[in-house]
């Protein structure tokens, strides 16, 4: 009789185990019993649109969040039309140039542009997958952060290897060490074409310049700047302005 309730005992201890372990292993890799809902994750940001264009594809994303993304470093994943993984691209693939592929201080509704100069593979692209890390978030319901500069196109000039736009940048009322100046090319019929950005440095408050913009690829005849957005840049060195 002792061996049987041993037995019974050691049945039971054996269930709750291998329960426990089916249950935590459904929270790691997402899977779930039969008739339990799938867990859905929100992505970090939306994407709104994407674009590919002589060998660069272009991705603009929404924060969705009630909360200011202060930053994100973003990877991109392409497949072809049967599924296909093309690549992966990031800030390593791109050569370190973390301006192609980070977020910066992206508002609640407001949107963002990356870029990934892919080559020639970018035209077997025909879905993108965006992932994140290094994400840092402001708290909720804190104050939103004072524009540093506006910036309005001018011109944009179209070259057999190369697009320029041109922006006129006016800084507010404190000093700019260093900023990101991003551009939106759109088509004549809204498409989205291209995303240029670049870094600037020593902006003095209440500043006008005139900026140049170099993008290393041809766009079709009628593409024109859509926005043009300028965001501080804290980190990294900073130069001297004296």
């Amino acid at each position: 009789m002792r061996q049987l309730v041993v037995g019974a005992v050691a049945l039971v201890l054996t269930g709750l185990l291998t329960s426990g372990c089916s249950t935590i292993r459904a929270q790691v890799d997402g899977s779930t019993r039969a008739g339990e809902a799938p867990v859905e994750v929100p992505p970090v940001l939306e994407t709104a649109e994407w674009a590919v264009n002589d060998g660069l594809v272009s991705v603009v994303v929404r924060n969705d969040d009630v909360r200011v993304l202060r930053t994100a470093s973003v990877a991109l994943r392409g497949v072809d039309e049967d599924g296909v993984l093309v690549g992966v691209w990031d800030t390593d693939s791109m050569a370190g140039e973390s301006v192609c592929c980070t977020v910066l201080d992206l508002e609640p509704d407001e949107e963002f542009g990356l870029y990934f100069a892919i080559g020639e593979d970018a035209e077997r692209i025909d879905e993108v997958d965006l992932s994140f890390s290094q994400i840092s978030w402001a708290q909720a319901g804190d104050p939103a952060a004072e524009p540093v500069a506006s910036a309005l196109p001018q011109d944009t000039v179209l070259g057999p290897d190369r697009t320029v736009v041109t922006a006129r940048v006016e800084t507010g009322e404190q000093d700019v060490p260093r900023a990101l100046v991003q551009a939106v090319l759109r088509g004549r019929s809204g498409r989205l074409i291209a995303v240029v950005t670049g870094r600037w440095s020593c902006f003095e408050a209440g500043e006008v310049r005139r900026i140049r913009m170099e993008l290393f690829q041809r766009v079709p005849v009628g593409t024109a700047v859509d926005t043009v957005t300028v965001d501080r840049l804290d980190s990294g060195p900073q130069p001297d302005c004296s």
